[in-house]
This record gives C-alpha cells, sequence and structure tokens, in this order.
C-alpha cells in the first residue's frame, strides 16, 4: 500500500495545469475562486457570467462572492482572468507553486477558514482513504474533485468520527483536488491520503 502525504505533494513536483493568461495568479486567488466561484461553473450557470466589458463590471458580484470584504482591484483581476480560463478550457486552475510545506497547509484556505481548496496532484486509478484532523471540533464538507469537475466523493465529516478513514475511488490517472466547506472557521492540522489500495 503506498502511503500519500499532502506534505510529499507540496515539497516536490505538483503537476497543475497553467495557462499563459493565468500565469500570474496568486494561490490565494486560485483557491478562493475554486472553492467558491466556480461552483457556478459545475452549476451550469456560468452562462449568465459573460462580462464582455473587462473585470470593473464584475468587480460587484466577485466582491459580493469572494469571501473577502477586503479583495483588492488586482485580486478582482485575477478572479476574472480565472472566470475567462475557466470558461474556456472547463478546467480548474492552480498555479505551479513548489515553496510549501507541511505547515502551509493554511496557504490552500480562505481568508474566513471556512473554505480551502488542496491539489492533491496526480492520483492513479484505484481505491483511497482519506484522514485528516482539525483543530475546530464542527461539521464540514469534504469533496474530492478531479481538474474536470468530475466528483469522487461528497460526503460531510463529523467530529464524532475523528481518525475515522473516508473512502472514495479514482476512475482516470488525472490531477485532482480537495475541496473543504465548513459554516464556521476551520484550521486543518493534518490531511492524509491512503492508496491506491
Amino acid at each position: 500500500m503506498k502511503f500519500i502525504t499532502i506534505a510529499f505533494y507540496l515539497m516536490t513536483t505538483i503537476a497543475l495545469y497553467s495557462s499563459d493568461k493565468a500565469s500570474n495568479i496568486t494561490t490565494k486567488s486560485a483557491v478562493t475562486f475554486n472553492t467558491l466561484c466556480a461552483k457556478c461553473h459545475e452549476g451550469q450557470c456560468s452562462g449568465r457570467l459573460t462580462f464582455d466589458t473587462g473585470s470593473e463590471a464584475a468587480s460587484n458580484h466577485i466582491k459580493r462572492y469572494s469571501d473577502d470584504t477586503n479583495i483588492s482591484k488586482k485580486e478582482i483581476k485575477e478572479f476574472f482572468t480565472l472566470l475567462n480560463y475557466m470558461k474556456k478550457e472547463c478546467l480548474l486552475f492552480m498555479p505551479n507553486e513548489t515553496k510549501f510545506n507541511k505547515d502551509n497547509l493554511i496557504l490552500f484556505a480562505t481568508a474566513s477558514h471556512k473554505r480551502y481548496f488542496i491539489p492533491l496532484g496526480v492520483l492513479k486509478k484505484g481505491n483511497y482513504s482519506l484522514e485528516l484532523e482539525a483543530k475546530e471540533n464542527i461539521h464540514f464538507k469534504l469533496e474530492v474533485i478531479s481538474s474536470q469537475f468530475d466528483s469522487y466523493l461528497d460526503e460531510a465529516f463529523c467530529p464524532e468520527s475523528k481518525g475515522k478513514k473516508i473512502d472514495f475511488s479514482i476512475e482516470e490517472n488525472i490531477n485532482y483536488f480537495l475541496r473543504i466547506q465548513s459554516k464556521k472557521s476551520l484550521h486543518l492540522k493534518s490531511l492524509k491520503i491512503n492508496g491506491p489500495l
């Protein structure tokens, strides 16, 4: 059984999608976009968000849904770039980063710590189990999705199941991401994926 840890992926080469147009997007913007805005695309309502006049026309919409009251003009432009990238490519985007260590899961959290978007890298076809530990004793939602928006896990995590493994299966060898959503602030202490089993 191969043991995979998030720390391993973050400290080594992570195979993530990149784009010339989106190459300067920060991890913060990509995480926020993929935990919030990408849901519109998955819900097939992104057709209403065709802001042909540029990022300024979308600024109010972006501010409303960005999960950050202090969002900057630069970040608004990054969200707009990601929206166009996703609408044209139909793929999730994360910038290429290699400056991570096991203590930096916080990099993949939104400002409120209510949402995370964590790159798992390319996972091989097979069965996996996921274990995580959080500082808070609260409920939250876990999703494992592919770079093409296919869902492989969509489950609630209960405090009572601390240490309990959550199983899921992968059908193709492509990039996968873990999306976490909580109603209250959440601080991850550890995250492990066992597999393929």
